[in-house]
């Protein structure tokens, strides 16, 4: 009789053994990788802008030793003229770098690659409102249709001054061409001007 309990609670701890396993087993195949999963360390960020064939200028904002350490290099202030109506927009490039420990890596192809995990967004805000005297729109897409934003279309509506932040949001399959979800990998405020 000893036997036969002491046998029944091994079968019955053997069950468990395996149904535990096994649902950890479901549970660890089911889960995103790391890799899907891992922000990008970002420690610079420039911003081209410019006319279409001219010269553009080149704005950066740099952090080398990341949050909590000395206070990032700002970017100078945004400068463009007002585009008069049927005028050619501002052209805009964004290029995001890991310039850590003295590496330069270009997060950037990163990004491009996993297009439909990423998002930059622009939130003007005007300190002469009302109006805002700036637009900014996304002119890149992803496979899926959705706007990417490094590169962009930045059109002015009359003379203005105020702030461009610019976030690139982490968001692998959740982008849905908002802000409002995912992390934020880096977050840059840009001052402007429009003269």
């Amino acid at each position: 009789m000893k036997n036969k309990i002491k046998n029944k609670k091994i079968k019955h701890f053997n069950f468990l053994v395996f149904a535990f396993a096994t649902l950890f087993s479901a549970l660890n195949f089911s889960a995103c990788s790391p890799e899907e999963e891992e922000g990008e360390l970002i420690t610079t960020v420039k911003l081209s802008l410019g006319l279409a064939g001219g010269t553009p200028s080149v704005y950066t904002w740099q952090d080398l030793d990341g949050v909590g350490g000395n206070a990032p290099v700002l970017p100078d202030t945004i400068k463009i003229g007002q585009v008069t109506t049927g005028g050619s927009p501002y052209l805009g490039m964004l290029t995001f770098l890991n310039e850590q420990n003295g590496k330069m890596e270009d997060i950037t192809l990163e990004i491009k690659n996993e297009a439909e995990g990423h998002f930059v967004c622009y939130e003007v805000s005007s300190i002469t409102m009302p109006p805002v005297g700036l637009t900014i729109t996304a002119t890149d897409k992803d496979a899926n249709n959705l706007p990417i934003g490094l590169s962009t279309e930045w059109k002015t509506l009359g003379k203005d001054f105020g702030v461009v932040v610019v976030r690139l949001k982490h968001q692998p399959g959740i982008k849905n061409g908002t802000c409002g979800v995912g992390e934020t990998d880096v977050e840059v405020t840009f001052p402007y001007k429009v003269m």
